[in-house]
This record gives structure tokens, sequence and C-alpha cells, in this order.
């Protein structure tokens, strides 16, 4: 100990040589959080493919929906739903596009429709009415 280790307090510090590690050892292991090129890839095909089942269904849909319907199906729906529904129509006249309550509701249930089809009991018609009847 030196003269100053007494005044002060101080102790030298010693390592014992099976502590001592060489400075790369001492650092942290380097852990990426951002995905392999593998995984991306992957990512990648699962977004392409949804988009491309997406696009597919949304063509469905719109040849179901631009043909005229002539059977009659009544929905009762609150004010809330028809108030929400007269907002959308307003929204897409205002921005130039002719749209209808009738032709909306088409949509929303050939989607139903669709995804019942495809996806059976995960489909969002199969969850809401398990949900419904729970």
């Amino acid at each position: 100990m030196s003269d100053l280790d007494l005044i002060y307090g101080t102790k030298p510090q010693t390592v014992s040589p099976s502590e001592e590690k060489p400075k790369e050892e001492q650092k942290a292991p380097v852990t990426s959080k951002e995905p392999t090129k593998k995984a991306l890839k992957k990512e990648s095909y699962r977004a392409s493919m949804l988009a491309s089942k997406q696009d597919s269904m949304i063509e469905t849909i719109r040849k179901i929906v631009k043909s005229l319907g002539t059977k009659v199906s009544f929905t009762r729906i609150t004010p809330e739903e028809k108030g929400k529904l007269e907002d959308i129509v307003y929204t897409y006249k205002r921005q130039g596009v002719k749209t209808s309550e009738n032709e909306i509701n088409r949509i929303a249930m050939n989607f139903l429709i669709e995804d019942f089809h495809k996806n059976g009991k995960e489909s969002v018609l199969a969850q809401v009415i398990e949900a419904l009847n729970a």
C-alpha cells in the first residue's frame, strides 16, 4: 500500500489470474433483435400472400356487388348503426364517389360470406356468432 492509500483509505485492487479475461471476452455478447434475412423473406412472402388473398377477395366481392340484386333481405339496425352508415355514404358523396347504404350492406354481407367460406371457424362471422352464443 502506498501512503496515499493509507491517507484516503483506498486499497489496491487485485485480480486473480482466473478472473482476468481478455477484453474481447469481457464484452457482453451482442444479441440482435433484428430479424434475419430468412425471417424477413418469410414475412415478406406472408405479406404478399395475404395481399394477394385480399385482392382476390375484393375482386370476388366487387363482381358480386356489381350485379344487380333482385331479392329483398330486410335488416333491422339501431339508430347508431343507421347514422354511421349514412355518415359513410355522405363521406363518399363529398369525395365525388357514388355509393349507397344498400351497396355497403352488400359489400359487408359478401365479405362475411367469403371470409366464412375461406376460414370456417376462424372467420369473423363464426367468432362473433360464437361470442353471441356464449
